[in-house]
């Protein structure tokens, strides 16, 4: 089974993140691409579309197709950045790019994308950008060779001086965790510890809250070294510091793994439990069967070391099912062997011991971790069922394994199973030199384990002491800064004072002679005010003689307005009258038809002028009083033959401009018109309804009714009848639009803006 643990190890360090602000560092997918919906063409956009890029190949499980889509984002935010002269924009573009590149497998297309950032940045003179370049051409190398992971090294070296001397502390405190890392893949542990609280000393300058894997690191690295005391304590503040920034991700499921691994480490099976179950919970929810695997295998040993071995067989149970390969098979093979060996279930443990006898004919020697971990529970199950001789062949297997990689443990493991195998066969000799070596072995590793308590303590005494020595500067340049500004004040008050006083003087001597000046000069204005008063009292009776002239003026114009209004009126009654007798003399239907439509529309003008002279505003129309006469007309006018036609209507009270009403009339009319001629053939019954409302600033005209509706072949577009060219032309005179609805009968909606006349007013001087 594929240790999860390593996994994560692994993936954070072999994806470097960009230059952002880290706000958007920390929203969901979801979130930024409503963001970036939102966004306008500049320079947020391209941060969001940068942002979103690389959400989508860090986005556990992705693939090409997420790749292809950060591709064309990198795209994007390339083009927009160009074309705002944004360096940063188009560097971070080419790094996203690069990134996208090596995701879909092209690592040395990769590396030399990286180079152009590298080339680009310094053509700029962007500092950051060299940084950033260097990330990523470091990226290329292969970590699990020692000449690919010291490049590494050398590489984000060179990126954290850049950082620390431009001061990008955001881009700093990340690349400091990732740098720690490779520190602790090349063994360099107490300096990994070291970057690691500096690490957390830049964070904590930026307010910065996304802690809780270096405190995992810190307390991975504490249980490898021995030091099982400070593993518990860095876990648990990393378990409180990834609920603050509530992290459901994997990274939390490998701190509870962690801390299980450590509790188990120290023979506190009980505790392991519950922080086995929630990595187990954390892990399923994301699906991914390697975590659920590798904690799977803690869980089952605590349980076992509990005496619960049936919830422990049910768990290897389930994890053997999802066994992907036969290395898979194997570390699930060994968890039954080891399991049920330490309870004494050697009959039901004896079937596994020949199932992965099988299974290790089926993988390269060369996979130290399976052939290890197999040759050891063999020899551990060999041992407790008396079967030496294969207990000490299996330990002789583990035992070369264990010194060809140095392991301390493994070899100490050896050991102390010789010394037992010895034991039982009386040759006590070797037996004691077996016991002593495993002692020696013990003592060595005991005095690495207090060697790296003692360098932590030191590292974080260190640390202590420079962020106290840190603080203590900030208060002297505090305090040297607040007698600076105290004595500037002082300096300021002074000055200020001797000019305040200086132009006091000033403005007194000036008063003085202001006053004098002053004097004389009333004197003077005292004859030519009298003066005035005169000829003021003329004015008046001039200029209310002139207000009484203009309110003559306004009386005479509102007469002839309403006496214009009215022959216009009478002038259109003639003009019906012509056409109605007109009528008469028609033979033709046609011609009748037409000549009554156009008797109605100047009749649907007529009333307008008809209440412009009957209402004092001479200039408005009060639409819902228009609609009921031009309505009450038409239905006088079109529907006698059997009354059959039914008309409702409901019209808020609105007034509008003349220049409005007409159109509008019109456009009632055409369509009511239309409605009563061919809406309800064979004279039918039916109904016509006319809604108009006001919503904000525009009036909703709907008018509709229940009749045959329009032929299904029937288009707007093609007609050219007048009804309808009036109906489009009298909608674009209104700014409106109009749309037709062709189900149930015909409802045609007309929605136009009210316009507000515009009025010049001449004041009068006063």
């Amino acid at each position: 089974m594929k240790n999860a643990f390593l996994c994560l190890f692994l993936l954070l360090i072999t994806i470097p993140t960009l230059a952002q602000d880290s706000y958007l560092e920390e929203l969901s997918l979801p979130e930024l691409k409503n963001r970036l919906a939102l966004s306008k063409g500049d320079t947020d956009r391209i941060h969001i579309e940068l942002a979103l890029g690389r959400a989508m190949i860090l986005k556990s499980g992705s693939g090409n197709k997420q790749a292809d889509s950060a591709l064309s984002l990198a795209n994007d935010a390339k083009k927009l950045s160009q074309k705002l002269k944004y360096n940063d924009g188009t560097i971070d573009a080419m790094i996203l790019y690069a990134l996208c590149i090596n995701k879909k497998g092209k690592t040395d297309e990769g590396f030399r994308l990286a180079q152009q950032v590298l080339k680009y940045s310094r053509k700029v003179k962007n500092s950051r950008g060299v940084a950033e370049s260097h990330i990523l051409m470091g990226n290329h190398f292969d970590i699990y060779t020692t000449d690919g992971l010291l490049k590494r090294i050398s590489y984000d070296s060179i990126a954290i001086a850049i950082f620390k001397k431009e001061r990008l502390l955001f881009r700093l405190s990340s690349l400091l965790k990732d740098y720690a890392e490779l520190l602790l893949l090349a063994e360099r542990k107490t300096d990994a510890v070291r970057v690691l609280f500096e690490a957390l000393n830049v964070a904590k300058s930026i307010g910065y809250k996304q802690v809780h894997r270096v405190y995992w690191l810190l307390g991975r690295t504490s249980n490898e070294m021995g030091d099982f005391p400070n593993a518990i304590k860095f876990n648990l503040l990393a378990i409180k510091t990834a609920k603050e920034v509530q992290d459901k991700t994997l990274q939390l499921c490998s701190i509870y793994y962690t801390m299980a691994v450590t509790c188990n480490n120290m023979n506190d099976f009980s505790r392991a439990i519950p922080y086995s179950l929630l990595a187990l919970e954390i892990a399923k929810r994301h699906n991914n069967q390697d975590y659920v695997g590798t904690v799977s295998m803690v869980l089952a040993t605590a349980y076992t070391r509990t005496q619960r071995l049936g919830k422990a067989l049910i768990l290897l149970n389930q994890i053997q099912n999802h066994a992907q390969n036969v290395l898979d098979s194997i570390d699930v093979t060994n968890g039954f062997i080891y399991n049920l060996t330490y309870a004494g279930k050697y009959k039901t443990a004896e079937r596994y011991t020949k199932q992965v006898r099988i299974l290790l004919t089926k993988i390269s020697p060369e996979n130290y971790d399976q052939v290890r971990g197999t040759y050891g529970v063999l020899a551990q199950y060999y041992l407790r069922t008396k079967q030496y001789a294969s207990a000490q062949y299996y330990n002789d297997r583990y035992a070369e394994i264990v010194k060809r990689i140095n392991s301390a443990s493994g070899i100490l493991k050896t050991e102390q199973r010789y010394y037992e195998l010895d034991s039982v066969r009386g040759n006590f000799r070797s037996a004691i030199d077996h016991h002593l070596l495993a002692q020696k072995i013990k003592d060595s590793i005991d005095n690495v384990t207090k060697a790296y308590q003692v360098s932590l303590l030191h590292i974080e005494n260190e640390t202590e002491q420079r962020n106290n020595d840190i603080e203590t500067l900030k208060k002297q340049a505090e305090l040297k800064n607040s007698q600076l500004k105290r004595t500037q004040l002082f300096q300021k008050a002074i000055i200020s004072g001797s000019i305040l006083l200086f132009i006091i003087t000033a403005l007194l001597y000036s008063r003085y002679r202001l006053k004098q000046r002053s004097n004389a000069l009333l004197l003077k204005q005292k004859s030519e005010i009298d003066q005035q008063n005169i000829s003021l009292q003329r004015l008046v009776s001039d200029k209310s003689q002139l207000l009484q002239d203009k309110d003559r003026l306004l009386f005479e114009k509102d007469l002839l307005l309403k006496e214009v209004n009215h022959r216009v009126k009478n002038n259109l009654q003639i003009v019906m009258n012509l056409l109605q007798s007109q009528s008469v003399y028609m033979s033709n239907e046609g011609a009748q038809q037409a000549i009554l439509e156009s008797q109605n529309r100047v009749r649907s003008i007529a009333l307008i002028h008809d209440q412009l002279y009957k209402t004092e505003r001479i200039t408005e129309i009060n639409l819902s009083t228009y609609f009921n006469e031009l309505i009450q007309s038409l239905n006088g006018s079109l529907n006698q033959k059997e009354n059959n036609i039914t008309l409702e209507w409901a019209i808020d009270d609105i007034s509008l401009d003349v220049s409005q009403a007409i159109p509008v009339g019109i456009i009632l009319n055409e369509i009511v018109t239309n409605a009563m001629k061919y809406a309800f053939p064979d004279n039918q019954a039916g109904k016509i309804s006319v809604l108009v409302k006001k919503t904000g600033t525009s009036i909703e005209m709907q008018i509709s009714d229940n009749g045959v509706g329009l032929p299904a072949d029937f288009s707007f577009a093609n007609t050219t009848t007048l009804g309808i060219t009036l109906l489009k032309g009298l909608t674009a005179q209104l700014k409106g639009t109009f749309s037709v609805e062709n189900y149930e009968g015909l409802t045609i909606a007309l929605r136009f803006p009210i316009e507000v006349p515009n009025v010049q007013v001449q004041l009068l001087d006063t």
